[in-house]
């Protein structure tokens, strides 16, 4: 399995291009997003978004949902917002190869080239501007590959 994972890495392919000071995005996705946007992005990839509020703050809730991205399968959704804003997004499921290396090729065509991290059966790439992150992890699971794309707001968590 670690063979795998090391050759996923070798794989992906690692090219410097314009970086500009674009956000960063994820399927539409953007750390900070508020609970609104994420809602209707959720809705726009054909899935549901339930959300509940913490009983001991009511500044933090947690939400939970399914998405089904044009051609990508499901994927399931966390959330956990701050204030009605994304402080953490995790978009996770299973991915094949290819999608996993499109996935990296895209995010560093648009914020730029980045070393794999390679611990513990996993891989990892991560892409930071403005205190803001995203990260995506795999590892293989029971034969499955399972992807998982973080996106966390620095700021907003600083700010608790």
């Amino acid at each position: 399995m670690l063979q795998v994972l090391l050759l996923a890495a070798l794989v992906i392919p690692a090219r410097l291009t314009a970086q500009g000071s674009r956000p960063l995005e994820f399927l539409g996705f953007n750390p900070g997003t508020s609970l609104k946007q994420v809602a209707a992005l959720v809705e726009t990839h054909g899935g549901e978004w339930r959300c509940v509020p913490s009983r001991v703050d009511r500044r933090f809730s947690e939400c939970r949902g399914v998405i089904s991205p044009q051609g990508l399968g499901e994927l399931n959704i966390i959330g956990s917002m701050v204030n009605g804003k994304a402080a953490v997004l995790l978009i996770e499921g299973p991915v094949d190869d290819v999608l996993l290396t499109r996935w990296v090729d895209n995010l560093t065509s648009s914020f730029g080239t980045v070393s794999a991290r390679l611990a513990n059966r996993q891989a990892m790439w991560q892409w930071t501007r403005q205190r803001r992150m995203i990260r995506v992890t795999t590892r293989i699971d029971q034969g499955i590959r399972v992807v998982s794309v973080s996106l966390v707001d620095g700021p907003i968590l600083d700010a608790l």
